[in-house]
Formats: structure tokens, sequence, C-alpha cells
């Protein structure tokens, strides 16, 4: 137990720690955008997404189970996209598990992680996917591989490079059939997948992201670029579906934890893969 509660706090002390991508140490995320959708009509959009940082989750009273060179923790995610017209929307709830394979040193004779190399996670998952009519249900689990590469010690890696974030996954579930009488979908709303209701789902996802954070300052304010891009290859379908967004972003707040987005999407992503486009722009808070 002592060597546990050692490893523990040796990692919770350790600076920039988070879950296997960029940092967010506040865990609510709220994003409120005016778009132009698919349809080009003037939207909404609301995004609201709770994620707990690695770091947080170093507690007592979290599932957590630490092992010489690994440690297994659990935790909730919900991610939820909706808007009005017809804005992009998702819904996804899942319990999420992260196995962390790592090295380690000596440090003033106590053992721990060693941050000068690269970490291995594999993040899984179980939970459902929706959008915001409600027409399309899928239970998914997933397991993948996310190199984090994000140590602060981990010289090696190019500055540059801890910008980015990449993983690879694999996707299975089913797709069950809604009663959609009554339900109008248009535009970015439409399902466009090929995925059958009442069929199992197969899929690979492919994820690559980047976020500069404040390159340089205009007034005071920091400007940055943020941009994702997901592939998906659908095997019981033999299709691709993908989603690519970009933002320029403008830091309102030196702890970074409020910014203003000039962004694009193409593709709405799982559990529409909708290949429209929107654009707007939008205000984001952390806390």
């Amino acid at each position: 137990m002592i060597k546990k509660l050692v490893l523990i706090a040796a990692i919770f002390l350790l600076p920039g720690v988070s879950l296997p991508g960029f940092s967010q140490e506040k865990p609510i995320r709220i994003d409120l955008s005016t778009i132009k959708t698919e349809l080009r009509q003037n939207a909404i959009s609301l995004g609201v997404t709770y994620l707990k940082s690695l770091d947080s989750l170093f507690t007592l009273q979290d599932i957590l189970l630490a092992e010489k060179n690994a440690l297994f923790q659990v935790t909730p995610e919900f991610d939820v996209l909706t808007g009005t017209e017809d804005a992009f929307s998702s819904v996804s709830a899942r319990l999420s598990g992260i196995y962390m394979r790592f090295g380690d040193t000596l440090i003033d004779g106590v053992l721990t992680p060693n941050t000068a190399r690269g970490f291995q996670t594999f993040p899984f998952s179980a939970g459902f996917e929706t959008n915001n009519k409600f027409n399309v249900l899928n239970g998914i689990v997933e397991a993948g591989w996310v190199p984090w590469y994000q140590t602060q010690g981990n010289h090696k890696t190019p500055a540059w490079l801890k910008h980015t974030k990449f993983g690879l996954f694999v996707q299975a579930g089913y797709k069950f059939g809604i009663d959609t009488t009554g339900v109008t979908a248009m535009g970015g709303e439409t399902d466009q997948s090929y995925e059958a209701p009442d069929h199992a789902i197969l899929r690979t996802k492919g994820s690559f992201g980047i976020d500069t954070q404040s390159l340089f300052e205009l007034s005071g304010v920091g400007v940055g670029i943020a941009g994702n891009a997901d592939g998906w290859y659908d095997f019981l379908n033999n299709r691709v579906y993908y989603s690519v967004q970009g933002k320029i972003r403008f830091y309102l707040a030196g702890d970074k934890d409020r910014f203003f987005d000039f962004k694009y999407q193409k593709g709405s992503g799982a559990p529409n893969f909708n290949e429209g486009d929107q654009f707007g722009m939008g205000l984001t808070l952390m806390f």
C-alpha cells in the first residue's frame, strides 16, 4: 500500500499530466457558437463535455489499481453536441478506462515513473452514441492505443510534436432499430451512415489532433490554432467516414480557460456520419 501511495503521489505531482492528448485541467467544458449549417441556415450550436484529466483522477476515492510500471483508472465521460436548425449533433455517454505502461527511475532513492520517456496508454470504453433527435442509437465498446509523448521530461520529442496527439481504435457494437415515425431530419441532421438498424457495428478509427496553444499575442490576447481529424473504416459495409475540424483560437484569459474560436467543420462524425459542412464562431468556457 505504501508503494502504491508513493507511486500515485509521484505522478500526481508531475506537471502537465492529463489523459492521453491535450491537458484539460477543468473537467466541464461548454461551447456556445453561432454557425452556418449545411442548408445555409443560421443556427446556434451548443456543446457540453465532461472529461476528467488524468491528474485529477489520482485520488484514493477513485477506482485505481497501481502496479509496478502500470496504472489502471476508470472514469465516466459525457459529450453532447446539439443545436438549432440542421446543426450537427451527437450525444455520447460512456464509462472509460485507461491502462498505462511506463518505465521507472530512482529520484532521491524513490522509485518513480520515468518522464524522460514516453508512456503507452491503452484506453477502452463502453457506452452509447446517439443524436439530438434520438432516432439513432448505437451501443459501442471501444479499445485503442494512444502514445503519450507529452511528458515534461521527454526532451527527445520535439516541442512542436508535443502539441499533437494521435490514436488508433477498434469499435464494435450494435445499432438499435428506433421508431422514427414523425421524425424529420434534413441537411446536417440526416443519418448518412451505411450501418443498418438492428445490425452489428464493426469499425476501426484513427484520430489526430493539434493544439498550438498561444503562438503570439495581439493586444494581450493569445492567438493559436487547433484542429482534429477523425477517420473510420466500416468493415461490415466497406465504407469510410470522416470528420475534420479547424479553429483559429483567441485566448481571453491567462489560464486559457476561456477562448473564442472561428471554426470550420467538414463531416459530423459518429453516429450520423453526415458529410456536410458548417462554419461559425463561438465562445468556450472551462470550469
